[in-house]
């Protein structure tokens, strides 16, 4: 793929050209149910049952995680942020968890593991253990009990999107629960659990995934959809890369 820049007001970053495999609106998704299923199909709840409290990108790739979403979360009185597939730790950078903390802003959180989601910091217990793949539904985290209403103004998805089996389902829900104009952030890195990542996932390179992941979006009603990189990996430094699929509702 050839590159091009995507301008934030202080940050320059490199953009990977996005191309849908087809017309979302004129054919079906083009992938198909073996490409979801997962190496290991045994319940997620029992592989996630025990706390991780373990990053899963290393210092370099979190240092640039945090720059980027300083520069793309709402951090304006009244937004509501969701942090998707969540964990102990959000990686959101001070400037966001200080709008938390100021209660300018709420954070919810939908995740598979309670003793993770407790210890995270930013969700002020305001989270929902859900398995995604079972209840495709973005609903249901305290003060959600309707699961109605475009409520939504970001949502993140940090290193998880490889584990969706039903990912239009997802976003499509998501997009749902969107206000015009709301945005998500899929944040996509080269490590995973390879038993729990889609089958696809483990057969194509890292270009190709990325494409898969902007057709998620595209196939799911989202609109404006860009890949950029926010770190580049390094073969030197064994740096981990990290991209970001990203897109808005209209």
């Amino acid at each position: 793929m050839s590159s091009s820049t995507s301008a934030s007001a202080s940050t320059v970053w490199r953009q990977i050209p996005y191309q849908p495999r087809s017309s979302p609106s004129m054919t079906p998704f083009p992938y198909t149910a073996k490409d979801f299923e997962p190496m290991d199909d045994s319940p997620d709840e029992i592989f996630y049952s025990e706390p991780r409290f373990v990053t899963h990108i290393d210092d370099g790739a979190i240092t640039a995680l945090r720059s980027y979403f300083a520069e793309v979360l709402p951090t304006s009185k009244g937004s509501r942020i969701l942090d998707m597939c969540t964990s102990w730790i959000s990686h959101y950078p001070p400037e966001v968890e200080k709008a938390i903390e100021d209660g300018s802003i709420e954070v919810v959180g939908i995740g598979m593991n309670n003793e993770e989601m407790k210890y995270n910091k930013v969700l002020k217990g305001k989270y929902i253990v859900k398995d995604l793949n079972r209840d495709p539904m973005v609903s249901g985290w305290p003060g959600d009990e309707d699961g109605e209403g475009e409520i939504l103004d970001s949502t993140t998805c940090t290193v998880s999107i490889d584990y969706l089996t039903n990912p239009l389902e997802v976003l499509t829900s998501l997009r749902e629960r969107t206000k015009k104009g709301g945005s998500v952030h899929l944040i996509i890195s080269n490590r995973c659990f390879p038993s729990k990542v889609v089958a696809r996932w483990m057969g194509i390179y890292e270009d190709d995934r990325l494409s898969m992941v902007g057709d998620y979006l595209a196939w799911s009603g989202w609109k404006g959809i860009e890949i950029l990189v926010l770190k580049e990996g390094s073969r030197f430094t064994r740096g981990d890369p990290l991209w970001v699929v990203r897109g808005y509702k209209d």
